[in-house]
């Protein structure tokens, strides 16, 4: 209702330490007289009768009898400015907008310059202008905030006290919806110079400053503020998440916390920051405090999907699973909640059981939340292709791309789609496109490169990388692309040429060391390539790539067994769900022949990672070992449908002969 609005609008609450709240501008405070003075009176004297009286009517709720008292004021006194003045005020607080326009206008034509006629038009037509930017045609609502602006500035030329501080407040966020936010800084400190630390014009000033890039003013004024008033410690907490400062952001927070500790939406901010910062005693916090919060508000789904993220950064991946299915038991169709549930699948590397619950999701209505289900197409085409189902996860990306088209990294996942599914042309033209605008983005380059090699021109792929590998200083992800690029390809020397020049550029990062180990490894440089691993792990004991490759190494050349299996469970102990760590541990086994401590692992392994030729091939071995020939055969025609690395094709053609042999089938 207009009523309320225009009420709203024309109140200011006090700054901190005022007596009273500030109310509607001053009205004269005299009683109106018991009996109209007589007819010989001045009729200015029985126009201020009926102007008083219609005060008292219109105070009491009657409508009819105020507005008819205010009438014949104006009758005896036509030439008055302040009654129909008045009586716009009176409509508008009826809601009778069209009147009270009216009546305002029928002031200024007696008095051009009368404040309160602007300031009641002033506040009409923000109101119509914001009520027109929500709905409907933008031509009035510019039309209506032209009208606004020039009332309010007029009125203000005038006003003092409260009304002034009303319109200053109406007129600052007028300025800054419609991007004049020069004028909305300078009406605004022009508001708190008379009025300090009046909480609306603290809160405006500061966004005010943040939208004109001044971030370092908007959060001095709030911390200045929050120094002589602790509510406004949200609000810098807000503002300095805004600008993901969450370090700072949480310590504004908890300074609110202090003042409401009940307050769960501060909790919930408060662990978002947390979540943030990543360290341990921080998500540990966070997730204490969103406990807390969907303990006390079990159907408030952000702070469940809040939860999911923590218990999963803390490696709770059931309590994540737990929280994310509360989520999708009070709302079915959330694609937050699906994409929390997703997240755990995925630490996981349960690709089966992601699609199983993705797909009903994605498949719903996308109206309203177009880039929310791209994100889940994301998950599944990422799913799609751990599984080698390429045709699905082109789909997944290829739909993605309909509903989010301003996301360049869809397109980049589209091509790496057809680089997978051996679609290399396709891939071809859109990785071109998109290095077109970005030509020195090294995943988009390998891309290239990729199909390129894919096409059988590999020189090409690597003229395509060596330039950007060359150029490099800081960032080494060009160098990184290079190797991995040799690497895949067989070029183990090149590879391990390429991780040197890295490793002297950046001699602390235990990743480029680890890769320089696996190609010394590759080249059948064991010595070498374990003094690696051993360097890397004498720096951290707990990488868990370096663990898993130097005890599969031992495991492959039959030596320290025990030491090696002790490796590998440190590993799997570190990453659980990790299928090459899992493989490891089973192939280890096998090699002992524990058979019945292998299987686990092995299955697991070869179920998570169907495209990976070694751990179908050793699952193939472990399920012959058990006499499962058909299964073992299965297994190997998987082996040489995957990815062909580091197997020899001929071994493995000749092993599913032969468990075809035995299992009775050609």
């Amino acid at each position: 209702m207009l009523h309320l609005l225009f009420a709203a609008v024309i109140t200011v609450a006090p700054a901190a330490g005022a007596a009273d709240s500030a109310q509607a501008p001053p009205r004269p405070q005299a009683k109106a007289p018991q009996a109209s003075p007589s007819k010989a009176a001045d009729p200015v004297a029985e126009a201020y009768y009926q102007f008083v009286l219609g005060r008292r009517l219109a105070g009491e709720g009657d409508v009819e009898g105020a507005v008819k008292a205010y009438k014949r004021a104006l009758e005896l006194d036509p030439a008055s400015a302040d009654i129909p003045a008045e009586l716009a005020e009176f409509y508008a607080g009826e809601s009778r907008v069209r009147d009270a326009i009216d009546w305002a206008e029928r002031a200024l034509t007696q008095a051009p310059a009368h404040m309160n006629a602007h300031r009641v038009l002033g506040l009409i037509y923000a109101d119509l202008a914001s009520r027109e930017a929500s709905g409907a045609t933008a031509s009035a609502d510019t039309t209506y905030r032209t009208q606004a602006i020039d009332h309010l500035e007029r009125a203000l030329a005038q006003a003092t006290g409260d009304p002034a501080a009303s319109m200053r407040l109406t007129l600052a966020r007028i300025y800054l919806q419609h991007a004049s936010v020069d004028k909305a800084i300078a009406t605004l400190k022009q508001l708190l110079a008379d009025n300090p630390w009046l909480p609306q014009g603290v809160s405006l000033l500061s966004q005010a400053y943040t939208s004109a890039g001044r971030s370092a003013d908007a959060i001095k004024l709030l911390k200045d503020a929050a120094a002589m008033e602790p509510a406004f410690y949200q609000t810098l907490g807000e503002t300095l998440e805004k600008g993901k400062r969450f370090t700072e952001a949480a310590k504004a927070y908890e300074q609110a916390l202090a003042q409401d500790p009940a307050d769960n939406n501060l909790k919930t901010r408060l662990a978002f920051c947390l979540l943030s910062l990543e360290d341990r005693a921080s998500m540990t916090r966070a997730r204490d405090l969103l406990t807390a919060v969907t303990t006390a508000n079990p159907t408030q789904t952000w702070p469940l999907y809040l939860l999911s993220r923590a218990d999963r950064a803390l490696g709770d991946l059931d309590g994540a699973e737990a929280s994310a299915r509360r989520l999708l038991a009070i709302s079915p169709s959330s694609t937050s909640g699906a994409h929390a549930l997703a997240q755990v699948y995925e630490a996981r590397r349960e690709w089966a059981k992601l699609v199983a619950a993705l797909e009903p999701v994605a498949a719903g209505q996308t109206k309203g939340r177009e880039a929310d289900i791209a994100l889940l197409l994301t998950h599944l085409g990422f799913a799609y292709i751990e599984l080698g189902r390429q045709a699905d996860a082109v789909a997944a990306f290829e739909r993605a791309i309909t509903l989010d088209p301003q996301d360049a990294d869809l397109k980049s996942y589209l091509a790496q789609a057809f680089v997978n599914g051996k679609q290399y042309e396709k891939a071809l033209t859109i990785v071109r496109g998109l290095r077109a605008v970005d030509a020195s983005d090294p995943r988009l380059a390998r891309l290239e490169a990729d199909a390129l090699c894919g096409l059988g021109r590999f020189d090409q792929g690597v003229a395509i990388l060596k330039p950007l590998a060359d150029a490099a200083t800081g960032d080494l992800t060009p160098l990184v692309a290079l190797s991995e690029f040799y690497g895949t390809n067989g070029r183990y020397a090149d590879a391990a040429a390429v991780l040197r020049t890295a490793v002297a550029k950046a001699p602390d990062d235990l990743s480029l060391q680890f890769q320089y180990g696996a190609m010394l490894d590759r080249q059948k440089q064991f010595a070498e390539a374990e003094q690696v691993f051993r360097q890397v792990l004498a720096k951290n004991p707990q990488h868990a790539p370096s663990l898993n490759y130097l005890g599969y190494t031992m495991v492959e050349r039959g030596s320290r067994l025990d030491e090696a299996i002790s490796l590998i469970k440190k590993a799997v102990d570190l990453d659980p769900h990790n299928g090459a760590y899992l493989d490891s541990l089973g192939w280890a086994y096998l090699k002992l022949n524990q058979l019945d401590q292998a299987e686990a692992p092995l299955r697991s392994a070869a179920a998570q990672l169907p495209r990976d030729s070694v751990v179908q091939d050793h699952w193939g071995d472990f399920l012959a070992r058990k006499g499962r020939f058909a299964e073992a055969a299965e297994a190997w025609r998987r082996a040489l449908a995957g990815d062909g690395q580091q197997i020899d094709r001929a071994v493995i053609e000749r092993k599913v002969r032969d468990a075809a042999a035995k299992s009775g089938k050609d």
